[in-house]
């Protein structure tokens, strides 16, 4: 039976951080190219990133990354926790690892000090995370980047609302605009 482990990213074993960097080279190649071709990180440390794995006799079965940063929204700052680097291996796929990994991430942080919680997926996954207590935000639109050059994110937007501070913005988020910053978002 497979054995839920959490590890701060300092402390994740190289064999586990090798099998998850070898999943996301393939599953998301455009993660590692230019400057990050030769990237040996799994979640950029800015993020605070928490792997939630799943293993069996030294095997990667499933993996998230839970992160978190601080993220201005209408002129409120939230600290916003977000899923990351969610994967099965193919070979475990339609067991439910992928939900219990999900529900792992989830719990953790359900239990942490965030307002809020956000991710970005295909709209093919929207239901699987939807399962998970996620809402979907169709009406929201996410920009990476500068406010000053923005790019419009094409993908669906997960999100929850953990805190008070949090509830009480939901409106704000469901139909706004909301300006993740960086390059890239989770």
């Amino acid at each position: 039976m497979p054995e839920l482990l959490t590890f701060a990213s300092s402390e994740y074993p190289a064999d586990l951080k090798c099998q998850t960097l070898s999943f996301l080279r393939m599953q998301w190649p455009d993660g590692f190219v230019g400057e990050n071709q030769f990237r040996n990180w799994v979640a950029k440390e800015a993020d605070h990133p928490v792997h939630i794995v799943l293993v069996e006799r030294g095997i990667l079965i499933s993996h998230t990354n839970v992160v978190w940063k601080p993220l201005e929204h209408e002129g409120v700052t939230f600290k916003t926790y977000g899923l990351t680097g969610v994967f099965t291996y193919p070979a475990f796929r339609g067991k439910g690892y992928g939900s219990r990994i999900v529900r792992a991430g989830t719990a953790y942080i359900d239990q942490s000090d965030a307002d809020i919680a956000m991710f970005h997926c295909d709209l093919e996954l929207q239901a699987f995370y939807v399962r998970s207590d996620w809402t979907p935000m169709p009406e929201a639109t996410t920009f990476i980047g500068s406010r000053e050059a923005p790019e419009e994110v094409a993908d669906v937007l997960m999100m929850r609302f953990i805190s008070e501070k949090g509830r009480a913005a939901r409106a704000t988020f469901e139909r706004g605009t909301v300006y993740f910053g960086s390059d890239s978002t989770w």
